[in-house]
């Protein structure tokens, strides 16, 4: 069921485990209300820089993810915050 964004619906269901990891690392860190960058996000989640890359590429392109570029360095933010890839979690 589509929601009311203008990103595309994507099924949680459908992420692998490594994506619903660093999705949801990536939402623990973006309290500030920014995007998060992607040193942080590699420092945090603990990955393999080839398979933090293919994560971040993956969740870009599903419209999960939208990636910046502030100061030059790739960032990451959230494009909805309607679901969680957690149980029990409620969306933000």
């Amino acid at each position: 069921m589509p929601g009311t964004s203008d990103s595309p619906y994507v099924d949680a269901q459908a992420l692998t485990d490594v994506d619903t990891y660093v999705y949801e690392a990536i939402a623990t860190l973006e309290t500030s209300g920014r995007p998060v960058p992607q040193a942080q996000i590699a420092a945090v989640a603990d990955l393999d820089d080839q398979t933090m890359a293919k994560s971040l590429q993956t969740l870009t392109e599903r419209g999960v993810l939208v990636r910046t570029e502030p100061g030059g360095e790739a960032a990451f933010e959230l494009a909805r915050r309607d679901w969680s890839a957690e149980a029990r979690r409620p969306g933000r």
